[in-house]
């Protein structure tokens, strides 16, 4: 297996720039494209419920089965039209090595569907930070999965009710205890609440909402 996946993340390095930047959802047929993703690893489950980020996108799922499936947000609504909460979808991407997160390179909701092409690979970064309009929330509950980075890493929680709590790089590490499952996480910080769900960027982290501690903030880049 390891063999034959090897020549497909070579040519995922290889990928023009124009395929990795943004812009509306393409609805490409495998035939359409360069190479056939579908050659990935295949990845079928039922959708559980959907994850949306602190600015309020689309970006994640959760199988009912346990891995968290990632994806570009401009590609929210045409995954959510492939299938709703309690469905199938099968997805063709790319698995952590140590954790259950999946990139998808495209998505079908059955076999008999044309696979949808992802055409822009969705590494997103730790901690995305929310939109200039978002509003200060306070959230409290229990830790139903770690939140992960596409490559693995703990980048905060997502609690039983589906609120994401997002944790910038370098402030995971003194609340990894409040980010595993079955734990008590309360969290301040901005983002938004809709009908499509709750996220926000943790500024602050705590068991309870009596005891909540800063989140240490990424230093800022030198120019």
């Amino acid at each position: 297996m390891r063999a034959k996946i090897l020549p497909l993340l070579l040519l995922l390095a290889a990928m023009p720039v124009a395929a990795l930047a943004q812009g509306p959802p393409p609805r490409s047929a495998v035939a359409e494209f360069w190479f056939d993703p579908t050659q990935l690893p295949a990845f079928t489950g039922t959708v559980e419920r959907y994850l949306i980020n602190p600015r309020g996108e689309t970006d994640a799922l959760l199988f009912r089965e346990g891995p968290q499936i990632v994806f570009p947000p401009e590609f929210g609504d045409a995954v959510r039209q492939a299938a709703a909460p309690g469905r199938p979808i099968i997805v063709w991407g790319i698995r952590a090595r140590h954790a259950p997160v999946i990139t998808v390179l495209a998505f079908a909701p059955s076999d008999e569907a044309a696979p949808v092409v992802v055409e822009r690979v969705y590494w997103r970064q730790l901690g995305r930070a929310p939109a200039e309009q978002a509003e200060s929330l306070s959230v409290s509950g229990t830790v139903k999965t770690p939140y992960y980075t596409p490559q693995g890493e703990v980048a905060g929680a997502v609690l039983e009710d589906g609120t994401v709590i997002t944790v910038p790089p370098g402030g995971v590490e003194p609340f990894r205890h409040l980010l595993r499952r079955g734990a008590r996480l309360a969290a301040e910080g901005r983002g938004v609440a809709s009908d499509a769900g709750r996220a926000l960027a943790a500024e602050r982290l705590g068991e309870t909402a009596d005891a909540l501690r800063p989140v240490p903030r990424p230093a800022p880049r030198q120019p």
